[in-house]
């Protein structure tokens, strides 16, 4: 048992010396709170609680603010709070004084302390992608430059139906929004009241708008438009802009602050987070982290499960490393049930930088790809650029997908993604290079809506991977005989479901990790799935 010492002697301890580090505070527990799960009106916004409703997910303890008492303990000790996390119970703080920080540890309520930005190191290397002039398009189609990008993953169909975000509320977590107040690309999202608002977890005294540009260039591939010169993947969505990536430096303060950002916009009600960021590589080699760490498990992946958890829908960049030497995804990328996107070429061939899986536990990773190389965008001076990366396919999935959502308002942010997975290229044949495969969103348009182009049968099978349960959905409703073999031909499951377009089979956990095939037959008609039982 730790020994414990009181909040007055650390007090005493709180002494003024070098410039300040920063740090990760975990509490032990939530008790004696004035806050309750009967009203969470007190702590999330009415919109955050209808998607809760619509979705049929509870509230939880993890919900609940942080233990204010705690927090004002240590700021009476001199510490600087500058944000709190509910979901992670915890709090990000800088002091200047290590002896302070040392004795917090004898503390009765506090569980870890956690050095997560020295204040001596800065970065040298450069964070993002680089863009490049644009060759003007001769196409006189609407889209202008954007046209590729969206017509690749079938995009322009939803938009074709007047499917373009509207009612949807997107957080895109990033780096800064450069003159995204002034540049003609958005004026229809203020003219509009698109953008709801900002909010910046590095410095909360900076105008975000003065910040870095690669917030506004993920931005403008979401939701820019300029008549017969751009449109975005979703040009009605609604926006809030939410800063959490310092450019200065690369230290794990900045998951962090991804962290509280994406409990903001849970709290704010958003439906869609779009992180064009990843992490595997800190300024302090002893901070990074390791292939071994790609499982789910750092903080940041963590926060991004149970960020789906509340019913949003977190897309994310699989990374650009696929062509250096770490090759693999980065966090959050790797959470389990995040949507993290991979690049190609307009050509559907591999962008040669996108970051491959699996994921340390052998999940497919990524999920999904699209465009990712020479992917126009908003440049900082009034002109459409050109530039690769993951931070660039994430953007057009994100907004597609809000597209999607709004053609199917009832479904839950799983389905949507489900939906998405299951109209991709080799949804059946993942692989680690493009996961499910090319999205197509005329295809997962297609999956749940009866009115088929065709009569024919067609099944999809999700979630691939899975760990408990498989759904099986098809077109037309049929009786179906399924059966589970492994890949040495013994049968694991057969059972006739009669006239019906959605099997569940939850009797599954089971099975060892490992690859299965699934046939699904009757009279007129055989298909054949491979499945992974990812645990």
């Amino acid at each position: 048992m730790k020994k414990q010492i009181t909040i007055l002697t650390f007090i005493l301890i709180a002494l003024v010396s070098k410039a300040q580090d920063g740090y990760f505070v975990s509490f032990t527990d939530k008790n004696n709170s004035p806050f309750s799960l009967d009203k969470p009106g007190d702590y999330l916004s009415q919109r955050a609680i209808d998607r809760r409703s619509r979705q049929n997910i509870a509230i939880l303890e993890e919900d609940l603010p942080v233990n204010q008492s705690y927090v004002d303990s240590l700021i009476k000790a001199g510490i600087d709070v500058r944000h709190t996390s509910k979901w992670l119970n915890g709090a990000i703080v800088f002091s200047n004084n290590t002896e302070l920080m040392d004795t917090l540890m004898r503390v009765s309520f506090i569980n870890s302390v956690e050095k997560t930005n020295p204040s001596t190191s800065y970065s040298t290397r450069s964070k993002f992608e680089k863009d490049y002039p644009l060759l003007k398009n001769s196409s006189n189609n609407e889209y202008g430059e954007s046209q590729t990008q969206i017509e690749t993953v079938n995009g322009h169909k939803l938009h074709e139906r007047d499917f373009k975000g509207h009612d949807l509320l997107i957080a895109v977590i990033d780096a800064g929004f450069y003159k995204v107040d002034e540049l003609p690309l958005f004026q229809h999202l203020w003219d509009n009241e698109r953008i709801i608002g900002t909010k910046d977890f590095v410095n909360p005294q900076s105008n975000i708008f003065d910040e870095h540009t690669h917030g506004m260039n993920v931005l403008s591939i979401i939701g820019g438009y300029t008549e017969q010169e751009y449109i975005g993947s979703a040009p009605d969505a609604s926006f809030w802009l939410l800063r959490s990536e310092d450019v200065s430096s690369e230290h794990p303060i900045e998951p962090d602050y991804w962290i509280c950002a994406a409990e903001f916009a849970d709290s704010a009600g958003v439906d869609i987070i779009n992180t064009s960021l990843g992490y595997y590589e800190f300024d302090s080699p002893s901070t990074s982290y390791s292939y071994a760490d790609m499982n789910g498990s750092t903080r940041i992946s963590r926060a991004s499960d149970i960020a789906a958890s509340k019913g949003m829908l977190i897309v994310t960049s699989a990374g650009n490393e696929g062509n250096g030497n770490w090759q693999y995804i980065g966090a959050p990328a790797d959470a389990k049930n995040c949507l993290a996107v991979g690049a190609m070429n307009a050509d559907s061939t591999k962008a040669n930088f996108s970051s491959i899986g699996p994921s340390a536990d052998f999940r497919i990773k990524p999920e999904i790809s699209a465009m990712g190389v020479a992917v126009a965008y908003q440049g900082p001076y009034a002109s459409i650029r050109k530039g690769n990366g993951t931070s660039f396919s994430a953007p057009i999935i994100s907004g597609l997908a809000a597209c999607l959502w709004q053609s199917m308002p009832y479904k839950t942010a799983d389905e949507i993604r489900d939906l998405i997975i299951q109209g991709a290229h080799q949804t059946d044949n993942p692989d680690n290079e493009f996961g499910y495969g090319i999205a197509n969103f005329d295809e997962a348009y297609h999956v749940d809506v009866p009115n088929l182009k065709n009569d024919k049968v067609k099944c999809q099978v999700s979630p691939n991977p899975f760990s408990n349960q498989l759904k099986i959905r098809s077109n037309i409703a049929q009786s179906f005989t399924v059966s589970i073999v492994d890949v040495i031909g013994n049968l694991k499951y057969q059972q006739t479901h009669h006239q019906s377009k959605v099997i569940v089979i939850n009797t599954l956990g089971h099975l060892p990790r490992g690859l299965y095939i699934i046939t699904i037959e009757n009279k007129s008609f055989k298909q054949h799935v491979k499945v992974i039982k990812s645990h």
